[in-house]
This record gives C-alpha cells, sequence and structure tokens, in this order.
C-alpha cells in the first residue's frame, strides 16, 4: 500500500508541476491567410463525396465547414458536374469513380481563392493467396502471436503503391496491427517506429515480380478450445492506392506519432512526448487536403 501510495503521489506531482508551468498571456496572433480545405477519397466501390472545410485560427470558434461552396467534378470526356450538398461541408454525385481515369475536383467560395486537385483511382491487384497460422511465437509478454502469410503479383512497367491492413471484424472494424520486420520492402518504408495502423509501401523492390508478405499479429479475438489454442479468423484488406494516397499516408502516421496521439491527449503527463509540428502532404493547389484513391480487394483468411 505505501508503495501505491507513494506512485501515486509523484504522478500527482508531476501532473502539478506541469500545469505549474501552463498560464494564460495575451499574444497578438496573425490571422492565417483565407485558404479552403479540400478533402476526398476517390474508390470505385463508393459515389464520390467530398468535404470543403477552411483553415481557421486558434481563437476562431466559427464551424471550419462549408456549406455553402461550388463543387465540381471533372471527369475524362466529360462536362463538369456541380456536386449536391449533403450538409456539414458534405457535397456528393450519384457516379462513382473508375480505375485508371483521372478525375478533378474543383471548389470555390465567396472570399476564398479556388482549390482544386486530381488523381487517379489505381486498378486494383488480386490477391493470389493469403491464410493465417495460429500460433506460431509468442510476445515478450509471453502472450500468442499468429502469422498472417499474403502473395500478390505486382503490374509490371508502373510503379505501384499498396497498403495491407488486418481487421477481427467485417466492415474493416477492430484493426490488429502487423508486425512485418524483416521484411526488406517493408523496412525500407522505415515505418515502424511509428507504430503504423497499417503497412503502406511501394513496388520499388519488387517491381513486376510476386510478393510474399509474412507478418506477426495478436488476435483480439482468442482462446483454447479442447485444450488447443484457437484464434478467430481474422479480414485481410489489400489496397492498390495512388502515388498521391502512399505521400499522404506517410505524412499522417508521421505526424500522429510526432503529436502523441498514441496516448490520453487529456493527460499532461503527454506533453513531454509532443514533438515540432509536422508538414502534411497535400495534392490540393491553392489550399489544403487531399484527394486520393484506391481500389482494394477483401479476403476472410482461414487457418492453415
Amino acid at each position: 500500500m505505501r508503495t501505491r501510495a507513494g506512485a501515486l503521489t509523484a504522478g500527482t506531482l508531476g501532473a502539478v508541476m506541469l500545469s505549474g508551468c501552463i498560464d494564460q498571456i495575451s499574444a497578438d496572433l496573425p490571422l492565417p491567410a483565407k485558404q479552403l480545405v479540400l478533402n476526398a477519397i476517390l474508390t470505385p466501390d463508393s459515389i464520390f463525396r467530398v468535404q470543403v472545410s477552411r483553415v481557421a485560427g486558434v481563437t476562431d470558434s466559427a464551424t471550419r465547414l462549408l456549406d455553402a461552396a461550388q463543387v465540381y467534378l471533372q471527369a475524362p470526356g466529360q462536362p463538369a458536374e456541380q456536386l449536391h450538398r449533403q450538409g456539414r461541408g458534405w457535397y456528393y454525385t450519384a457516379a462513382r469513380p473508375r480505375p485508371g481515369q483521372p478525375y478533378t475536383l474543383t471548389a470555390a467560395a465567396d472570399g476564398y481563392p479556388g482549390v482544386g486537385a486530381t488523381d487517379t483511382v489505381p486498378a486494383p491487384v488480386p490477391i493470389q493467396d493469403a491464410w493465417y497460422l495460429y500460433p506460431t511465437a509468442t510476445d515478450r509478454n509471453n502472450e500468442l502471436l499468429g502469422t498472417v502469410v499474403l502473395r500478390f503479383d505486382d503490374p509490371a512497367a508502373t510503379a505501384n503503391y499498396y497498403e495491407v491492413s488486418l481487421y477481427q471484424s467485417a466492415g474493416e472494424r477492430s484493426g490488429i496491427p502487423l508486425d512485418a520486420r524483416g521484411n526488406p520492402t517493408l523496412a525500407a518504408e522505415d515505418d515502424a517506429g511509428f507504430n503504423p495502423p497499417s503497412l503502406v509501401f511501394s513496388d520499388q523492390l519488387f517491381n513486376g515480380q510476386r510478393f510474399e508478405l509474412r507478418a506477426a499479429f495478436h488476435p483480439n479475438g482468442a482462446g483454447v478450445r479442447n485444450g488447443v489454442p484457437y484464434a478467430e479468423n481474422p479480414y485481410l484488406v489489400l489496397r492498390s492506392v495512388s502515388r498521391a494516397y502512399y505521400r499522404y499516408r506517410k505524412s499522417w502516421t508521421r505526424h500522429l506519432y510526432n503529436q502523441g496521439t498514441k496516448g490520453d491527449t487529456n493527460d499532461l503527463n503527454q506533453l513531454l512526448f509532443l514533438g515540432d509540428p509536422s508538414a502534411m502532404y497535400t495534392n490540393v493547389r491553392g489550399g489544403y487536403g487531399v484527394v486520393v484513391g484506391y481500389a482494394k480487394e477483401t479476403l476472410l483468411l482461414r487457418p492453415r
């Protein structure tokens, strides 16, 4: 009991010391430039949906979402189509993106310079084979781990980018982190230290070849049945992503880790782990945000 009380006192003291360093001051903060933020993810299994917002200052309490913008979609060989307002900054059209075609989205609002971005949805890459093994190892806490195996053929003659995710439930819910240490392709991406929720990589080291990924995972649903360990079958998602998607996810992963959002953001102790702001990738001309595309294949894995 004394040890626990002592630990509590030390933690409380640390919080008091941190809170003692926080004070309200008067500052003449310059207003940010009036710029629009345009965000959209293009995928063949969904209609076009775009969100438009604005850059706002720290003390600006008005909503950032803009419902009075004019948003247009330009598809190859088609006249520009104005998107419908949906509320909370969202705009849509019933059309769906097609793989291999570039699409341009533009937005304008009174008092703001116009913005625009173009991206292409890649063609989906089929999963040739995938399964999981469980158990295959233990972690440092002596908990059982499994291994996911994925194989696919990379299209030659073009640079391709991928994202691999594992989920315990359908609908891409209950994500399971993958540990692919030892794979040269993932090692070259240098993401492991940032605890990414998924694996994002290019085909630079295997262009035009068959790629095999083996990654360790800790299942969210596991137990023992008749004395034998088992895991609930997970869902594997292979996304073929655009270069803009790839670059955005790289910057997003580093920004998320750098800002200490892996822990309780209301805990003052998290201030100890904050880094300097890092630049976020944008492909929006004249503003901020991203317009990026992907196509995917989802497979319910079976054990071997």
